[in-house]
């Protein structure tokens, strides 16, 4: 099977077109890198939302104080927000590193975790930097009005793939990302709001086991006018269900990171054809091939 071309002009529905054939190929390598390298991330955060969603459903459990039942809230909302990043993070290393692979790679070698964990390790701590500064940038946005917030989350997506990518600095990859928009906002958007759709309905296979244990201990709740724990297969249910649920949805965000990546090698080659200048490049190479020690004068 031939490689699929990434750096290439495309249209809308080629973008999704190429997303969805981009698994298909690679659905088992890259799947197995997500699983391994980002896997402990999304346990985790799994982990802790089971953690919050318990706590919520045990609110009014006699004897305990409204103040600390909000306390234990706060800390486990707080551990899922950060757990959440640090494994999206994880994840759109894994993607691109993946990707910088796949480019350069010979048609028939399949890449390996190993190789991807090695690229992750030297891209990981920047990566979290970028995110952290992405997040500050998008909250301020969102506090002046939603407006402001919602017209730089878009941009930004592209500065940890310009910051995987090209090597590019936080500073020149803040700047990039802006440059490349340019006049493709509205298609950058529509594309991550289709793909995140097609992925919500595909993770709703997920999240139906969750749900039926929140509503199993809700219920539970409610009859006993919530006053008692959770039984403990409930619980234990819930909590599996959840990390079941977290763990389902974190690896198929990794098909709007690649729904990304081809907007991104997308909006690169529109504006500076980079693709085209390597193809004219490797044909000059084939051409001269013959020994210059042959030649007679």
């Amino acid at each position: 099977m031939p490689k699929i071309e990434l750096r290439k002009t495309r249209d809308f529905s080629a973008k999704i077109n190429a997303t969805f054939e981009f698994i298909r190929e690679n659905l088992v390598p890259l799947g197995k890198c997500l699983l391994y390298i980002g896997g402990p991330f999304f346990l985790l955060q799994g982990i802790f939302t089971g953690f919050y969603t318990r706590q919520t459903l045990s609110m009014g459990v006699a004897g305990s104080e409204i103040f600390g039942v909000f306390g234990e809230l706060a800390v486990w909302l707080g551990l899922m927000a950060i757990s959440s990043g640090l494994g999206y993070v994880a994840a759109i290393v894994v993607v691109f590193e993946y990707l910088n692979l796949y480019e350069h790679k010979p048609e028939e070698k399949v890449i390996t975790v190993g190789e991807v964990w090695e690229k992750f390790q030297s891209s990981f701590f920047s990566v979290f930097i970028a995110g952290i500064v992405v997040t500050v940038a998008v909250v301020i946005g969102f506090l002046f009005l939603i407006i402001p917030g919602l017209y730089l989350s878009v941009p930004l997506t592209l500065l940890i793939p310009i910051i995987i990518v090209e090597r590019k600095s936080l500073g020149e990859a803040f700047s990039r990302c802006f440059n490349l928009i340019t006049d493709k906002w509205w298609s950058t958007f529509g594309l991550l709001f289709v793909v995140s759709i097609i992925v919500g309905f595909m993770g709703a296979i997920f999240a139906i086991p969750q749900m039926v244990f929140t509503f199993l201990g809700a219920f539970h709740q409610a009859s006993e006018n919530f006053s008692a724990e959770l039984p403990l297969w409930q619980e234990v249910g819930l909590m599996l269900t959840t990390i079941f649920q977290t763990m389902g949805a974190s690896l198929l965000n990794g098909i709007v990171l690649i729904a990304l990546a081809f907007q991104y090698y997308n909006l690169v080659e529109r504006r500076e054809a980079k693709g085209i200048m390597d193809k004219l490049n490797q044909f000059g190479q084939a051409v001269d091939t013959s020994p210059r020690a042959n030649e007679t004068y």
